[in-house]
């Protein structure tokens, strides 16, 4: 049995059908084969009518199954269900992989196959490996967003680059290939600052209130001195049962190198770029200040995402996280009973970084243009605000940056910090760094030979020495 259509889409399709009717004779319009969605029938214009005001049945577009290959959060459940309202027409069918096999592997058998989905996350990590083959994705430049999100605040006839304004441009830059075509939009910005626990922090004598704690530490060797005093405090059982300072001294790396202009690759005008992760400084200061650290015991040694880490974060095994945006949400959902004895705190050495996301519409896709739809309207500025208050996925809409909405909101959770106006000015700082085609790779040849120090199964100079062996199959290969 069909229902009749609620009042909003009757006047909706009411109003629809004025505007049209305004514009073209009454003959042109009985006679085209589609209407307002994808794949709907012939109807005449009375007909239309009289299912949006009288409530007589109506034909139903088609439906549409797009599919989503992901990882993470990056696509939040609040939305799917929200754009599934908007278009009862339209299937989400997500699938969640890990990060390496679902940018690796699977997105490398897809795009040879040309079979996979509609669309498809790339991480920034991976970002100057698929921006070297670009013939794998959907130019974005080329497409136009239709009506369907229209009453959604998405203009109909768009194309990406009518987009672009809206983002940070070094983020942007993230999904446009080498060819310039644009084959994503940024999901959001991983902007990076410090968690900490205040009453762990009082605890240890140390000050509480986030604009001294930052002060505590403006550059590195004052967060690792920070981290040395805290560790003193601590009684003998507490250091027997590995209670530290920071839960991993080797995320210090990542933050470190996220702070420079560049990484592994130098931008000399090419694709490929230039290799210099044997030659740039930020490499060889990322790397010291991580081994000092890691030497000097302040970091817990608990690996991230692991069941002990949880459990940490609960125990108050460490004091200090170097917390992405994104990270916030994952620390409520897996310590809820530790709201309010953790705040946030600027970042050692200014601004900082630790992923981002671009969605992108494979070359293969079966539905390119509601793939293309759905995700104008789930990166628009609008949506990206609820998902960073909802989810703590900071957003990528730089036009945000500057909103009321954004810079007042305050997280209950983390003693009311002003979480939008602390993670706006970080990003703010960062700088454009050219994402080389194996950043990945080498970047896991790095953790790796960190890893060797920490478990004490190396020296730093045998581990890296071992790292450039490690980088040099990977770059040949």
């Amino acid at each position: 049995m069909r229902k009749s259509l609620p009042l909003g889409q009757a006047i909706w399709y009411y109003e629809t059908i004025t505007f049209l009717l305004a514009q073209l004779n009454i003959k042109e319009l009985v006679m085209r084969k589609k209407t307002l969605f994808r794949g709907s029938i012939a109807v005449s214009t009375a007909a239309i009518l009289a299912a949006g005001v009288l409530g007589t049945p109506a034909r139903a577009a088609d439906p549409v199954t797009i599919t989503i290959w992901t990882f993470g959060d990056v696509i939040q459940r609040q939305l799917v269900q929200e754009y599934k309202n908007l278009h009862p027409e339209i299937s989400l069918q997500i699938k969640k992989s890990d990060l390496d096999p679902l940018n690796g592997t699977n997105m490398v058998t897809a795009c040879t196959s040309k079979t996979g989905p509609d669309v498809v996350a790339v991480e920034v990590q991976y970002s100057g490996y698929w921006r070297s083959y670009p013939k794998c994705f959907t130019d974005l430049r080329k497409m136009k967003t239709s009506e369907t999100n229209v009453a959604a605040g998405i203009p109909a006839g768009k194309s990406a680059l009518d987009f672009k304004k809206n983002y940070l441009p070094w983020r942007w830059e993230h999904g446009v290939g080498y060819d310039d075509s644009v084959i994503g939009f940024p999901t959001d910005v991983g902007g990076l600052e410090v968690a900490y626990r205040v009453d762990l922090f009082k605890k240890a004598g140390l000050p509480t209130e986030r604009g001294a704690v930052g002060k505590l530490w403006p550059t590195w060797e004052k967060f690792i001195d920070t981290g040395v005093k805290y560790n003193k405090k601590l009684s003998a059982a507490d250091k027997k049962a590995g209670k530290g300072f920071i839960d991993n001294a080797g995320t210090i790396y990542a933050a470190i190198m996220n702070q420079g202009t560049e990484k592994y690759y130098k931008n000399d005008g090419t694709d490929a770029g230039k290799l210099i992760y044997d030659t740039n400084p930020q490499v060889k200061k990322a790397w010291d200040t991580t081994i000092k650290a890691t030497e000097l015991g302040i970091g817990t040694r608990i690996g991230q995402y692991t069941s002990d880490w949880n459990i940490g974060m609960n125990k108050g095994t460490f004091a200090t996280i170097l917390a992405p945006a994104w990270m916030m949400d994952y620390i409520k959902q897996q310590a809820p009973d530790t709201s309010g004895k953790w705040d946030i705190a600027a970042l050692p050495g200014g601004g900082g970084n630790q992923g981002g996301t671009q969605l992108t519409v494979p070359s293969y896709a079966k539905y390119p243009q509601e793939a293309y739809d759905f995700i104008t309207w789930y990166l628009a500025p609008e949506q990206q605000l609820k998902v960073f208050k909802t989810y703590g996925l900071f957003p990528a809409a730089s036009v945000l940056y500057n909103d009321p909405a954004l810079l007042d909101y305050k997280d209950p959770f983390f003693n009311n910090a002003p979480v939008g106006k602390i993670y706006a000015a970080g990003v703010s700082k960062v700088k454009p760094i050219f994402e080389g085609k194996l950043q990945r790779a080498i970047d896991q040849a790095i953790g790796a030979g960190l890893g060797r120090v920490a478990a004490k199964k190396m020296t730093a100079a045998k581990s890296w020495a071992q790292v450039l062996v490690d980088i040099k199959k990977v770059i040949t290969n």
